[in-house]
């Protein structure tokens, strides 16, 4: 009797455990919202039948008496449910993490530093009385003033400033001792350190001071926008980073989406790196689109928004490392090249399909120096890897067999502006209808040619200014989009003037 007591306490607690994880499976999903209603329904049926099939087999009785092994099975089948559907919330629960962790508005905070040299004895900006300060002319003047401010009010006196035309110059006047302490932002040192002759800079300084600049977000636009029936544009950012942390940076890779979801119409449209934009961080001066990233996403999209004359909703923003991690996950991409090449890194891209891993991608998407058309053939093949990547992504298997493989690669490395809301009514839609989309990718032309830009005054840099007939023909595409066309490869051929 004793014996029998026991067992049944464990079938009750093992069927106690089942339910709550059933119950916590069902909560996670709903709050997910991802699931249209028919799946909605099997899944909360499956739930109800386990558990019923559990209870019914450990206490119905046959022939009067209820078997050990039965009550010994029905407790073991009780908790290996539990534990799988443990492991089914522990998804579910990661997967509303990353996508909580990585919508709503990003901050476009930046900073600028007072850097001394590095055995220079001042421990604080107190200490900096009688220096001489340098920064440089006519470049982020709004935010040296507030630096120069801060300075001011901690030694209680007017500082000594010179001003220098080109941060090279600003550089060499900390290093030969021209000057005590340097004004500069991050912008600045980022584009300093990339040129070989100042690469260990930072190891010749110190912070002393750091002021955070933080940029308004622009106003949610969002509000009641229903993101699946109507059309909007995306920007899509590839961050110049590649460590597992999505910082401010430059944007190496700049494509606009321009997405119909009712009729599944995409449209890319790439925009080369140099291209010279007005940078709205410096009052709407010319600068390299790669560039305005360094101060945030809102530049960025403020300046595709003045190019092609567009309202940008939404953005998504993944960095390099990101990029490999995603692609691996998905067990890889197949994509086209239109010739033959071997990448930077020495991986063979040949002619027509190619299977690419992570790191291959990357390569592929990244090189411009060693395939025929430089930039602008790269854009191409950056919107060849995206295409490729939704082709994947959308395919129900890819997204269920790498669920976790998919959320644990893009941890940290996804920022978007898009609400958990949006997503969930994206994916709710996917799976809803299966419907296939049609990608299309388009790039604007320009010349080339060396200009002075806003980020690195004083010098000439290559620039490329847009072909203004491309990008006309750029904003005809999408307009087609935005009213429910569909476009088609030969429409990627810009047509040729009479």
């Amino acid at each position: 009797m004793e014996k029998k007591r026991i067992l049944t306490i464990i079938q009750i607690v093992a069927l106690a455990l089942q339910f709550v994880a059933e119950a916590a499976i069902c909560v996670i999903v709903l709050q997910l919202n991802i699931l249209p209603a028919k799946y909605l329904a099997i899944l909360l049926g499956a739930m109800v039948l386990l558990l019923a099939g559990s209870a019914l087999f450990a206490f119905i009785k046959v022939k009067s008496n209820i078997s050990l092994w039965r009550r010994v099975v029905s407790g073991i089948l009780a908790l290996l449910i539990a534990i799988g559907c443990a492991a089914v919330f522990k998804i579910a629960l990661d997967a509303y993490n990353l996508l909580d962790d990585a919508t709503g508005e990003v901050s476009n905070s930046r900073d600028i530093y007072v850097l001394v040299r590095k055995e220079d004895p001042a421990q604080s900006l107190k200490d900096t009385k009688q220096y001489q300060f340098g920064a440089l002319q006519d470049y982020d003047t709004e935010f040296t003033k507030q630096m120069i401010a801060a300075i001011e009010k901690e030694t209680e006196q007017t500082i000594a400033l010179t001003y220098f035309g080109q941060s090279e110059d600003l550089a060499n006047a900390i290093k030969e001792r021209t000057v005590d302490a340097i004004i500069a932002n991050g912008v600045t040192l980022s584009l300093l350190t990339e040129q070989e002759t100042y690469a260990n800079f930072l190891d010749q300084v110190r912070i002393l001071h750091t002021l955070t600049y933080a940029e308004e977000n622009s106003d949610d636009a969002n509000g009641a926008f229903k993101i699946t029936k109507k059309p909007f544009a995306l920007y899509i950012s590839g961050s110049d980073t590649r460590g597992k942390k999505l910082n401010v940076s430059r944007s190496d890779v700049n494509i606009l989406a321009v997405i119909n979801p009712v009729t599944k119409q995409v449209l890319l449209v790439n925009t080369p790196r140099d291209t010279l934009v007005p940078n709205s961080s410096g009052d709407g001066a010319l600068d390299k689109l790669t560039h305005c990233g360094n101060y945030g996403i809102d530049c960025s999209m403020d300046a595709l928004e003045s190019l092609y004359n567009v309202d940008i909703r939404y953005y998504g923003k993944i960095n390099f490392y990101g990029f490999e991690a995603f692609i691996d996950a998905i067990d890889g991409i197949t994509v086209h090249s239109d010739q033959a090449f071997t990448t930077n890194d020495g991986i063979y891209i040949q002619k027509g399909e190619n299977k690419l891993n992570g790191e291959e991608a990357l390569s592929f998407s990244r090189d411009r120096k060693h395939v025929s058309g430089g930039d602008h053939t790269r854009g191409k093949n950056q919107m060849r890897v995206i295409k490729a990547v939704i082709e994947k992504v959308s395919s129900s298997t890819t997204l269920i067999s790498k669920y976790a493989d998919i959320l644990d690669s893009l941890e940290g490395m996804l920022a978007t502006n898009l609400a958990l809301e949006d997503i969930s009514s994206l994916v709710k839609m996917q799976l809803g209808d299966m419907a296939s989309w049609n990608v299309q990718s388009y790039a604007i032309t320009g010349k080339g040619d060396m200009q002075l830009t806003y980020s690195d005054p004083g010098k000439k840099l290559s620039v490329m200014w847009p072909n203004e007939d491309s990008v006309a023909y750029a904003n005809t595409l999408i307009a087609k989009v935005m009213d429910g066309g569909t476009l088609t490869e030969a429409d990627m051929t810009m047509p040729e003037k009479d």
